[in-house]
């Protein structure tokens, strides 16, 4: 069910700005800060929107990857309740192809990633097969995904609150992980919630998250319930595109707004993009475009998801909406 338009121009506010203030959102929607305030805390116990963040993508930090997962006759069920509970693991959704399970994996190194969380799946016994898959860069992610009911002006407002990347990556802010622990919960948490928690001054930790910000060390999203976005269909493709043409391919699919996912990988294909659809036909429009724009496009595969069951660390129902566990 879609959201009344009050509510989905809020929650484009925050997409575009995560964590700024009501007063200051007031000012650019036109709304009362005390309305906005009321009407966040709502959609947010309802699990119907939450802000997070994660471990940011940007540069040298941060290592990506896919696995589908093939489980045992009988034993999915199982499989999936250890996934979900897995830290190492940011998103598991169920899949309507060849795979049972799809995984995203976000690391903090190649060690990690490789010597950790791969090797804990491939080891589980009920678990029958699994293709790994490294993204080599990404072009958007789930952060970069718009709703479409602001104004141009609105967009712009709002737009000039936002704190984006802004500078190179320096030296990791200490004790990021605790950060990240109370971030990832509440992505608007408070200077002084982050420093009860990183055991320092509200005022450093302030300088460290903006610091951590601007240099794409953390990123933050506001996160909607599939169901109520008005895009009830989500994708993904896996396709091979010739390296002449992979910069129109991605500059084809970044007019999508709803492009939650596009990265050059390895294996079969290279690369892959995820989108949230308005219905099944959809597909075939955005394969016609895509290979209007990159003639040499082949795509390797397409896959209709069933049900997400955990999105970057965060427990969701069956219909979308958040439980308010945070697997970190």
């Amino acid at each position: 069910m879609e959201l009344p338009l009050h509510d989905l121009e809020l929650l484009h506010a925050l997409q575009i700005a995560p964590r700024a203030s009501w007063t200051q959102l007031g000012a650019a929607l036109g709304r009362h800060p005390t309305t906005l305030a009321a009407r966040w805390e709502r959609l947010r116990g309802d699990g119907i929107a939450w802000v997070t963040a994660h471990l940011g993508t940007t540069g040298a930090q941060g290592h990506t990857a896919f696995i589908g997962v093939e489980c045992r006759p009988g034993q999915r069920a199982e499989v999936l309740e250890r996934l979900c509970a897995d830290p190492g693991i940011a998103t598991v959704e169920e899949s309507a192809r060849a795979w049972d399970l799809r995984l995203t994996v976000v690391s903090t190194s190649w060690q990690q990633l490789t010597r950790e969380v791969v090797p804990r799946v491939r080891s589980d016994a009920a678990i029958l097969r699994t293709q790994v898959t490294v993204a080599t860069r990404l072009y958007a992610i789930g952060g970069n995904w718009r709703l479409d009911v602001l104004s141009p002006e609105q967009q712009r407002r709002v737009t000039a609150l936002r704190t984006g990347i802004t500078r190179p990556p320096g030296a990791t802010p200490p004790r990021l992980d605790r950060m990240l622990a109370v971030l990832a919960r509440d992505g608007r948490a408070s200077a002084a919630e982050i420093a009860e928690a990183a055991g320092t001054h509200p005022t450093t930790a302030a300088r460290h998250l903006r610091e951590a910000i601007e240099t794409g060390l953390v990123g933050l999203r506001c996160e909607l319930a599939q169901e109520h976005s008005g895009y009830p269909v989500a994708c993904q493709w896996y396709v091979r595109v010739p390296p002449a043409q992979l910069e129109a391919a991605v500059q084809y699919l970044r007019t999508y707004r709803t492009l939650r996912l596009c990265a050059s990988t390895t294996g079969d294909s290279n690369l892959t993009f995820f989108l949230w659809l308005r219905t099944p036909s959809d597909i075939v429009e955005i394969e016609a475009g895509l290979q209007s724009a990159a003639s040499g496009v082949q795509v390797v595969e397409s896959d209709v998801g069933v049900r997400t069951h955990k999105r970057m660390a965060w427990m969701l129902r069956e219909d979308s909406t958040a439980t308010g566990e945070v697997v970190i």
